[in-house]
């Protein structure tokens, strides 16, 4: 229900301008090259008296004149139908997708390289200072963490021992 009065208003949004604005440059064309207003009925009475009294049109503006107050109503159908088909919202969108893919090729072009920015080195320790850590943290380690590392020593030396028969 709501999708057929959003296409209807939108019909009627894009018919009513793209008309008012298609009549009202065809209207200034044909008026400055052919002087001739063809929105104005009076206009139309001329023409119908003219051929009315056996009228023969002469030369190549009269044809053009014709010509193009015919494809007129061609060329508004068309940009009518253009127009309505357009999908606006990706039309909006277009400058926020174009800027992002820039920012994103901005970003590709600088490689992936990673830049480590005030890295500071402690000092430096010997290996006897290395071992007291180590055994630091072997008497602080949880009953949890030694029962796994006796589980881990166990399964390697079973694995050691297949390996070897």
């Amino acid at each position: 229900m709501f999708k057929k009065i959003g296409h209807l208003l939108k019909f009627l949004i894009i018919g009513v301008l793209w008309s008012t604005f298609w009549v009202a440059l065809t209207q200034q064309i044909i008026l400055r090259i052919w002087n001739f207003n063809y929105i104005s009925l009076k206009q139309w009475q001329v023409v119908r008296a003219f051929w009315q009294q056996n009228g023969v049109i002469k030369g190549l503006s009269d044809y053009m004149l014709f010509i193009t107050l015919s494809v007129v109503l061609l060329v508004w159908y068309i940009g009518f139908k253009k127009l309505y088909h357009t999908d606006y919202v990706k039309l909006f969108l277009r400058p926020f997708e174009y800027f992002n893919k820039k920012q994103i090729e901005k970003y590709e072009s600088e490689g992936k390289h990673v830049v480590i920015k005030n890295l500071v080195v402690g000092e430096k320790m010997t290996v006897e200072d290395l071992i007291n850590q180590k055994i630091k943290e072997e008497k602080s380690a949880s009953p949890a963490q030694k029962e796994s590392e006796i589980l881990r020593h166990n399964i390697s030396q079973k694995i050691n021992k297949q390996k070897g028969k």
